[in-house]
């Protein structure tokens, strides 16, 4: 007969709230992720809307997710951005609400950089000064 490898409970329960702290991280990193980017769109004009019937939602789901797409509807643009899973609602633009989102991230990278330069030069000095480096 074959070896048979035998877990204690206390082994299993292990694994187990292994298992689920990891999927618990990857959801509260998808809500993050969810909640800059509705926060990036609301503050640039979008209008959310949710999936509030089982249609609505149906069709939110056949959408791409949590990326903004571009629909031509009666001869104008619309912005679309879907979220089946965390917020089940739509977030819907204009070509001028597209651009300030654009602009509002760009502007949001600009400040991280200037602060992950500051950071830098600050650990640089803070090295310099306990090392000695420009002796």
């Amino acid at each position: 007969m074959g070896d048979v490898a035998v877990v204690s409970p206390a082994r299993g329960l292990l694994v187990l709230l292994a298992v689920m702290g990891v999927l618990a991280g990857c959801a509260s990193r998808e809500r993050r992720y969810a909640d800059a980017n509705e926060q990036g769109l609301t503050a640039a004009g979008f209008q959310m809307r949710r999936a509030d019937t089982p249609q609505k939602l149906a069709h939110l789901q056949t959408l791409t997710q949590r990326k903004i797409l571009v629909y031509r509807i009666k001869e104008r643009l619309v912005y679309v951005w879907a979220d089946a899973a965390v917020c089940q609602c739509l977030y819907v633009g204009n070509e001028a609400q597209f651009q300030e989102y654009e602009k509002l991230g760009l502007e949001q990278r600009l400040s991280q950089e200037r602060r992950t330069a500051a950071e830098e030069d600050e650990a640089a000095s803070l090295f310099n000064d306990t090392w000695g480096l420009d002796d």
